[in-house]
């Protein structure tokens, strides 16, 4: 059901509606960029449930591998505290694996997982998606679970987000890999529903927690760090 796609929206809406409630020195353009990525990531699972292709699908998957390429590095260079050149070095680490592993394939062993669309477009080499696509965001539960137990440890006001994210993700992750195999066992008034839509509930609200998070727990440099001290003009030229 493409109405399923609206949580990324309705996540960006809410975003966008407390960040105007934000006092302006803790305003950011990053909040901007990750507000229109969440936006960009219900318009790429509407695309994907109107059309149900293999390029529909890259739609579906881009938009939320860039929100959480972004939040990562807001995250580590916030929360953390990570030095840029570890922050950039983890960024493109967990880039190349997800996209790794979004572009592996599988055999028939993992058919019974797969949508009828995508058997189809398998053609007769039979290679799908491992797990139903859902193998791809398994760095992304990496990541956020990683992320909260460090925050955790540091004592951060961020961690219980994280933490909390890492489970709603899990949940959503199973529930889009057993989506296909228990399309027909969940059924509300007769139609089949699969798990889908859990899926595409838990992200929207994953997003949102993510967005929060980031304007309410960022790390805000004292001010004489950012404004250099006065010259000294007690003394004296020689």
């Amino acid at each position: 059901d493409a109405r399923a796609s609206l949580g990324g929206v309705l996540a960006a809406l809410a975003a966008m509606w407390s960040s105007r409630r934000l006092p302006r020195d803790r305003k950011s353009g990053d909040f901007a960029l990750l507000i229109t990525l969440a936006l960009l990531t219900g318009a790429g699972s509407l695309a994907f449930h109107l059309f149900a292709s293999q390029w529909s699908e890259l739609l579906h998957m881009l938009p939320l591998l860039l929100f959480m390429t972004v939040f990562l590095a807001i995250a580590l260079n916030r929360f953390v505290a990570l030095p840029p050149g570890w922050t950039v070095l983890t960024v493109i680490v967990y880039l190349i694996v997800s996209v790794a592993l979004l572009t592996m394939t599988c055999g028939v062993i993992d058919r019974p997982l797969q949508p009828a669309w995508s058997l189809a477009d398998a053609g007769e080499a039979g290679a799908t998606s491992c797990l139903n696509g859902t193998l791809g965001y398994v760095p992304t539960l990496a990541v956020l679970l990683a992320l909260g137990l460090v925050l955790r440890r540091q004592g951060h006001a961020a961690a219980s987000s994280m933490l909390l994210s890492s489970i709603l993700f899990l949940t959503a992750l199973v529930s889009h890999a057993l989506d296909s195999l228990l399309c027909r066992e969940v059924t509300i008034y007769g139609h089949a529903i699969g798990t889908h839509f859990v899926w595409h509930g838990l992200i929207g609200l994953i997003l949102f927690i993510l967005m929060r998070a980031a304007m309410l727990h960022q790390t805000r440099l004292p001010v004489q760090e950012i404004i250099p001290p006065a010259p000294d003009r007690s003394r004296k030229k020689v």
